[in-house]
Protein backbone atom coordinates (compact mmCIF):
# COMPACT_ATOMS: atom_id res chain seq x y z
CA UNK A 1 0.00 0.00 0.00
CA UNK A 2 1.84 3.20 -1.07
CA UNK A 3 1.16 6.13 1.46
CA UNK A 4 -0.06 9.74 0.47
CA UNK A 5 3.38 11.80 -0.61
CA UNK A 6 2.04 14.87 2.11
CA UNK A 7 2.55 12.04 5.07
CA UNK A 8 6.71 11.70 4.05
CA UNK A 9 6.51 15.94 4.36
CA UNK A 10 5.09 15.71 8.15
CA UNK A 11 8.19 15.01 10.05
CA UNK A 12 10.31 17.67 8.22
CA UNK A 13 7.54 19.87 8.45
CA UNK A 14 8.01 19.03 12.51
CA UNK A 15 11.55 19.72 12.54
CA UNK A 16 11.15 22.89 10.48
CA UNK A 17 9.40 24.07 13.13
CA UNK A 18 11.22 23.03 16.07
CA UNK A 19 14.09 25.24 14.67
CA UNK A 20 12.03 28.23 14.37
CA UNK A 21 11.23 28.26 18.36
CA UNK A 22 14.96 27.46 19.26
CA UNK A 23 16.22 30.79 20.53
CA UNK A 24 19.15 33.46 19.51
CA UNK A 25 22.45 31.84 20.66
CA UNK A 26 23.57 33.30 24.17
CA UNK A 27 26.31 35.41 23.18
CA UNK A 28 29.28 35.28 24.88
CA UNK A 29 31.48 38.36 25.84
CA UNK A 30 34.96 39.22 26.87
CA UNK A 31 36.19 40.43 30.39
CA UNK A 32 37.63 43.66 30.23
CA UNK A 33 41.14 44.30 30.98
CA UNK A 34 43.36 47.18 31.18
CA UNK A 35 46.95 45.50 30.81
CA UNK A 36 47.55 47.66 27.86
CA UNK A 37 47.48 50.74 29.49
CA UNK A 38 50.88 51.98 31.93
CA UNK A 39 51.36 50.52 34.76
CA UNK A 40 50.89 52.66 38.04
CA UNK A 41 53.56 51.64 40.31
CA UNK A 42 53.32 52.27 43.94
CA UNK A 43 55.93 52.58 46.41
CA UNK A 44 54.46 49.79 48.90
CA UNK A 45 55.01 46.13 49.31
CA UNK A 46 50.95 45.13 48.89
CA UNK A 47 47.98 46.43 47.49
CA UNK A 48 44.69 45.18 48.63
CA UNK A 49 41.03 45.38 46.60
CA UNK A 50 38.44 45.53 48.95
CA UNK A 51 34.74 45.29 47.49
CA UNK A 52 33.05 47.65 50.09
CA UNK A 53 29.89 48.08 47.91
CA UNK A 54 27.38 45.07 47.54
CA UNK A 55 24.82 44.66 45.05
CA UNK A 56 21.27 44.62 46.77
CA UNK A 57 20.26 42.35 43.88
CA UNK A 58 17.21 43.20 43.31
CA UNK A 59 14.88 45.91 41.26
CA UNK A 60 15.57 48.88 40.61
CA UNK A 61 19.63 47.43 40.85
CA UNK A 62 20.46 45.16 37.67
CA UNK A 63 24.57 45.05 37.87
CA UNK A 64 24.27 41.19 38.70
CA UNK A 65 21.99 40.66 34.98
CA UNK A 66 24.06 42.51 32.58
CA UNK A 67 26.80 41.38 30.52
CA UNK A 68 29.64 43.41 31.94
CA UNK A 69 29.31 43.33 35.61
CA UNK A 70 30.80 46.61 37.09
CA UNK A 71 32.99 45.51 40.09
CA UNK A 72 34.41 42.54 38.19
CA UNK A 73 35.47 45.27 35.46
CA UNK A 74 36.81 47.54 38.62
CA UNK A 75 38.75 44.49 40.57
CA UNK A 76 40.57 43.79 36.80
CA UNK A 77 41.28 47.87 36.54
CA UNK A 78 42.99 47.65 39.66
CA UNK A 79 44.89 43.98 39.08
CA UNK A 80 45.82 45.43 35.88
CA UNK A 81 47.19 48.74 36.52
CA UNK A 82 48.49 48.69 40.21
CA UNK A 83 51.39 47.40 40.74
CA UNK A 84 53.68 47.32 44.22
CA UNK A 85 56.90 47.94 43.85
CA UNK A 86 57.98 49.09 47.18
CA UNK A 87 59.76 46.76 50.58
CA UNK A 88 57.05 48.33 53.19
CA UNK A 89 53.44 49.64 53.28
CA UNK A 90 50.15 49.60 52.23
CA UNK A 91 47.90 50.32 49.76
CA UNK A 92 43.98 49.81 49.47
CA UNK A 93 41.92 49.96 46.45
CA UNK A 94 38.29 50.26 47.67
CA UNK A 95 35.09 49.61 45.38
CA UNK A 96 32.85 51.97 46.85
CA UNK A 97 30.13 51.36 44.34
CA UNK A 98 29.40 49.99 41.43
CA UNK A 99 25.78 50.14 40.58
CA UNK A 100 23.67 49.78 37.87
CA UNK A 101 19.94 50.79 38.27
CA UNK A 102 17.10 50.14 35.29
CA UNK A 103 13.83 51.81 35.41
CA UNK A 104 11.05 51.32 33.25
CA UNK A 105 10.01 54.63 30.99
CA UNK A 106 6.49 55.90 30.28
CA UNK A 107 5.16 54.90 26.98
CA UNK A 108 3.64 57.71 24.52
CA UNK A 109 -0.08 56.89 24.08
CA UNK A 110 -2.19 58.05 20.60
CA UNK A 111 -1.54 58.93 17.41
CA UNK A 112 2.14 60.40 18.48
CA UNK A 113 2.97 56.57 19.92
CA UNK A 114 2.34 54.92 16.05
CA UNK A 115 4.49 57.38 14.86
CA UNK A 116 7.66 57.15 17.09
CA UNK A 117 9.67 54.81 18.39
CA UNK A 118 9.81 54.73 22.37
CA UNK A 119 12.83 54.81 24.86
CA UNK A 120 11.27 52.01 27.39
CA UNK A 121 13.96 51.64 30.02
CA UNK A 122 16.87 54.32 31.12
CA UNK A 123 19.86 52.84 32.92
CA UNK A 124 22.07 54.86 34.97
CA UNK A 125 25.64 53.59 36.20
CA UNK A 126 27.48 55.00 38.76
CA UNK A 127 31.48 53.60 39.77
CA UNK A 128 33.24 55.00 42.34
CA UNK A 129 36.54 53.88 44.34
CA UNK A 130 38.88 55.51 46.37
CA UNK A 131 42.94 53.88 46.64
CA UNK A 132 44.21 54.65 49.55
CA UNK A 133 48.29 54.25 50.44
CA UNK A 134 50.31 53.77 53.85
CA UNK A 135 53.99 53.56 54.10
CA UNK A 136 55.68 51.85 56.74
CA UNK A 137 55.34 52.85 60.31
CA UNK A 138 53.00 55.16 59.34
CA UNK A 139 54.97 58.08 57.82
CA UNK A 140 52.92 59.03 55.21
CA UNK A 141 49.56 58.71 54.14
CA UNK A 142 47.15 59.99 51.00
CA UNK A 143 44.45 58.84 48.87
CA UNK A 144 42.97 59.63 45.90
CA UNK A 145 39.09 58.93 44.45
CA UNK A 146 37.28 58.80 41.05
CA UNK A 147 33.60 58.80 40.29
CA UNK A 148 32.13 58.25 37.20
CA UNK A 149 28.27 58.34 36.35
CA UNK A 150 26.81 57.77 32.63
CA UNK A 151 23.25 57.30 31.64
CA UNK A 152 21.55 55.83 29.02
CA UNK A 153 18.01 55.19 27.38
CA UNK A 154 16.91 51.24 25.37
CA UNK A 155 14.26 51.72 22.27
CA UNK A 156 11.66 49.39 22.51
CA UNK A 157 11.55 46.25 20.18
CA UNK A 158 14.67 45.31 20.34
CA UNK A 159 16.13 41.77 20.55
CA UNK A 160 18.24 40.66 24.22
CA UNK A 161 21.42 40.77 21.90
CA UNK A 162 21.08 43.85 21.25
CA UNK A 163 20.02 44.95 24.49
CA UNK A 164 23.11 43.01 25.86
CA UNK A 165 25.96 44.63 23.27
CA UNK A 166 24.41 48.19 23.87
CA UNK A 167 24.88 47.44 27.71
CA UNK A 168 28.51 46.00 27.64
CA UNK A 169 29.59 49.05 25.65
CA UNK A 170 27.31 51.58 28.08
CA UNK A 171 29.78 49.76 30.85
CA UNK A 172 32.98 49.91 28.80
CA UNK A 173 32.23 53.63 28.22
CA UNK A 174 31.68 54.36 32.40
CA UNK A 175 35.21 52.28 32.87
CA UNK A 176 36.78 54.25 30.45
CA UNK A 177 35.49 57.47 32.12
CA UNK A 178 36.69 55.77 35.57
CA UNK A 179 39.94 55.42 34.08
CA UNK A 180 40.75 58.56 32.90
CA UNK A 181 39.46 60.28 36.32
CA UNK A 182 41.81 57.70 38.51
CA UNK A 183 44.54 58.08 36.83
CA UNK A 184 44.13 61.99 36.59
CA UNK A 185 43.42 62.21 40.66
CA UNK A 186 46.56 59.77 41.80
CA UNK A 187 49.23 61.67 39.48
CA UNK A 188 47.54 64.63 41.65
CA UNK A 189 47.09 63.69 44.65
CA UNK A 190 49.78 60.44 45.31
CA UNK A 191 53.09 61.68 43.71
CA UNK A 192 54.69 61.08 46.61
CA UNK A 193 53.78 57.50 46.24
CA UNK A 194 54.78 56.83 43.03
CA UNK A 195 57.51 55.25 41.58
CA UNK A 196 58.45 57.81 38.84
CA UNK A 197 57.33 57.01 34.57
Amino acid sequence: MRLPRFLFALPALGLLLAACESPLPKVSYPELRFNHLPLIELNVARIDIVEQYRSPLRSPHVEHEIPLAPAKAMRSWANDRLRAVGSSGQARFIIVEASVKGEPLAKKKGLKAALTLDQTARYDARLEARLEVETAAGLGKGFATATAARHRTMPEAVSMNVRDDALYAFIEGALMDFNRVMTTNIDRHLTPFLRPR
